[in-house]
């Protein structure tokens, strides 16, 4: 949803020339969960989207990156939530009890005020659980005031680029020649053609080898950590560097494991001692903090949904992290099964 609302800022910008103002985007979701057992009660449900919006607003002390290529201006981009439910706002035994208590200390009931709470709890009763998440992408306040210096910047910027001109210069010419003479004057059995073969041998034969930041990941959980196990281990990738895309592709890894776990005793057992490695290189690669506020925001949601309590445990490795044998090359979200 956040995503959207960016992208609407960055449309908008592109049109920075036209004669058009600038928009204002609303757009609201609404998701519908019939199926799902494991919010089938109210406080579960409600305990569920109050952690949720809890990681959503620490996550605006996270030290986030942008693409090195990102000029665009910060639009305002808010994000709301709101939930329903067959059982809206029923309270536990103990909150009835604790009501009773309430009214009999102050010895009169308002009348006008309980059926105010029964009305407002009866509008927010839906046929299932639902969630409304709606999304709203409006232009930073100095956004008209620099319309045309923006609009002047990015004419410049554009005819920068078309003076620029790719002419071979002649010492570049000298090099392809020597090149070419080398390759001529030495014949060689290589299969190769024999231009590859001359600049093998005029950079000495460097072999450059390109690594991947799960390649990377991979080796270095290989060698460094001691609970790694090849034949139960797995490996994942994501280059987002969106919070909210961070928290989706975390939970979606977590919802595919658990849709291929059984409730038997065999299956429990080997799922025991089980670890995926959820490899994030583009988020938070500078603070270690923001990762472990990340993952310590994955456990709080974690620990309100009955069919994955005390069965995950969430860790972390980092390149910035203080222990040197949590120090990977790449940030590593760790999801182990007990």
């Amino acid at each position: 949803a956040r995503e959207l609302g960016e992208s609407h800022g960055r449309g908008v910008e592109s049109r920075l020339g036209d004669t058009s103002q600038p928009t204002t985007m609303r757009l609201t979701n609404v998701v519908v969960i019939p199926n799902c057992k494991d919010i089938a009660k109210y406080q579960t449900f409600d305990k569920l989207i109050q952690a949720i919006n809890q990681a959503r607003r620490s996550s605006r002390d996270f030290v986030l990156k942008k693409k090195e290529e990102d000029d665009s201006k910060d639009w305002c981009v808010s994000i709301n939530c709101a939930h329903l439910h067959p059982q809206f706002g029923k309270p536990t035994p103990a909150e009835e009890l604790a009501a009773l208590k309430h009214e009999e200390e102050e010895g009169e009931v308002d009348v006008n005020l309980q059926e105010y709470k029964k009305r407002r709890d009866e509008a927010r009763r839906s046929p299932y659980p639902s969630i409304i998440v709606e999304v709203q992408s409006t232009p930073p306040p100095d956004f008209g005031s620099r319309r045309d210096e923006a609009a002047m910047e990015a004419a410049a910027k554009e005819m920068e680029e078309n003076e620029r001109t790719d002419d071979v210069t002649s010492e570049d010419v000298k090099k392809l020649e020597a090149l070419f003479g080398m390759s001529a004057a030495k014949k060689t059995g290589s299969v190769d053609d024999p231009f590859y073969d001359a600049l093998g041998e005029a950079f000495g034969n460097k072999q450059i080898i390109s690594q991947t930041p799960l390649s990377m990941a991979q080796n270095w959980v290989t060698e460094n950590d001691p609970a790694f196990n090849k034949d139960t281990s797995a490996f994942t990738n994501s280059n987002t560097r969106h919070v909210d895309a961070a928290y989706e592709y975390v939970f979606h890894n977590l919802a595919m494991l658990t849709a291929t776990m059984d409730d038997t005793d065999n299956e429990k057992r080997h799922k025991r001692g089980q670890k995926s490695y959820v490899v994030l290189p583009n988020f938070v690669p500078t603070s270690a903090t923001s990762f472990d506020r990340f993952a310590g925001q994955v456990s709080n949601i974690i620990r309100v949904m009955p069919n994955l309590v005390d069965k995950v445990m969430v860790s972390t490795f980092h390149p910035e992290h203080v222990v040197a044998s949590t120090r990977a090359p790449v940030p590593i979200v760790v999801i182990t099964w007990k």
